[in-house]
């Protein structure tokens, strides 16, 4: 169930009970929800990216943003429902413009058919609460990994802990991601003010280029060059967790076996 309200100058759309998306009625680039500025972190990692593909669509708050702020960037996003696709357009100010195609598609079977290569992955997936398993699984990772560039990143946005009695959900897929690729950086939004164990966002980002721990805080602190405005990302790194994610007690995430 999909709902759309607007109270004190901010546009909200829901799913179920989940705020999913807001909006800014004045400034319709801008948003409230914290995470989305996080996944522009995918740029600190790869500043000359030209193509990105963004699976969950939601009110568009991160696609329309990084086409507006990065104009030789080409964006496909793939929305499994044709409805929030109807509203991102209606209510959320989603552009309609060559550079960013929406594909009304499952992220899964997109991927397997698309014959593009991605400097940028993102997943911003949910069913309601969770990310599709199927959008977790190694097979899957791995097939992302076919289809990014040789220095390329995928980003996830989840919700868990990097630590404590809710953390194995999170801490099975950064194992996961790190049997694919030879980094992984973990953002756990607001953990350097709060180190708490208790669940919250987390953005984690993957990739195989060669750049170290202290090289990317440099470029978050820089803006990227001042490639990227959104508001604070200069404190961002704070928040990158430095510890080590436990994995020995967890396991791989994999596809489940297909029944005959």
């Amino acid at each position: 169930r999909l709902c759309v309200t607007d109270n004190d100058g901010v546009r909200l759309l829901k799913f179920e009970r989940n705020q999913q998306s807001t909006m800014l009625i004045a400034d319709p680039f801008e948003t409230t929800i914290e995470y989305v500025g996080y996944l522009h972190l995918t740029l600190a990692v790869k500043p000359d990216a030209r193509r990105a593909l963004v699976i969950g669509l939601g009110g568009g708050s991160l696609v329309k943003r990084m086409w507006r702020d990065y104009p030789d960037m080409r964006i496909d996003a793939v929305e499994l429902d044709s409805e929030v696709v109807a509203i991102a357009r209606e209510f959320f100010a989603l552009p309609d413009d060559e550079r960013l195609t929406v594909t009304v598609a499952d992220g899964r079977d997109f991927l397997l058919m698309t014959p593009h290569t991605y400097d940028i992955i993102v997943i911003d997936a949910f069913d309601d609460d969770f990310v599709p398993r199927r959008l977790l699984t190694e097979e899957f990772l791995r097939e992302c990994h076919d289809r990014m560039s040789p220095c390329g990143v995928i980003a996830y946005n989840v919700i868990g802990a990097v630590y404590g009695p809710f953390s194995k959900a999170f801490r099975s897929l950064h194992r996961t991601a790190a049997n694919v690729w030879r980094n992984v950086w973990v953002f756990p939004l607001g953990i350097a003010e709060d180190s708490r164990d208790n669940t919250r966002n987390i953005v984690m980002l993957a990739s195989d280029t060669e750049l170290t721990q202290d090289e990317l805080l440099e470029r978050i602190a820089s803006r990227v060059n001042g490639l990227v405005t959104v508001p604070a990302f200069e404190r961002f790194g704070e928040d990158l967790y430095r510890g080590k994610v436990r994995s020995g007690d967890v396991p791989l995430i994999t596809d489940e076996p297909k029944r005959r």
